[in-house]
């Protein structure tokens, strides 16, 4: 799914990530133990350059998921991605994902400015009944940016995934239109 205009915040400008996206320092965050620490893509190979063009091209091209770059206004750097899907259209909801892959933009309330930002466009533009999310228990700041932008805990699922080698719950967020 393409994103016609891109959506701004006061920080940020949330545009659908191109091919030309795909740098080293978009891959480099793919590799980096703190930044995928609570990432599923930690358990996949290592990704390449063609990896990520391809993947941005899938998703790009899926009629039932919207991934947005979010860049700074202040100096168009690329600091993260936001994934509004799958839609899933009989239940007229959808799952959020975010990360911040770029560690000096750690803190500074964009997860949550963005988070808002596509909530808003998928309850009112898209129409959804409800969005979800969810992160591991000990991810603190996802955990902090989703009740900012206004999720509400939901659910906790005990001792449901595996971080730093230790099994923890898995937390469960909900927006309602």
């Amino acid at each position: 799914m393409i994103l016609s205009d891109p959506i701004e915040t006061p920080n940020l400008m949330l545009r659908t990530l191109q091919a030309t996206d795909a740098s080293q320092s978009y891959l480099s965050w793919l590799s980096d133990p703190e930044v995928n620490r609570y990432l599923e893509i930690r358990f996949a190979k290592a990704q390449e350059l063609p990896d990520l063009v391809n993947y941005i091209t899938s998703v790009n091209d899926s009629k039932d998921n919207l991934m947005l770059g979010m860049f700074l206004k202040e100096d168009d750097r690329h600091i993260g991605n936001i994934k509004l899907g799958p839609i899933v259209t009989p239940h007229n909801r959808s799952e959020i994902g975010f990360m911040i892959g770029d560690r000096a933009c750690w803190g500074k309330g964009y997860a949550a400015e963005a988070i808002k930002a596509v909530s808003e466009y998928g309850l009112e533009t898209l129409g959804l009944a409800k969005i979800t999310a969810g992160c591991y228990e000990t991810n603190i700041g996802s955990s902090r940016a989703l009740l900012k932008a206004g999720f509400k805990h939901e659910a906790t699922r005990p001792s449901h995934s595996v971080s730093d080698g230790q099994r923890v719950s898995s937390l469960l967020y909900g927006l309602i239109r």
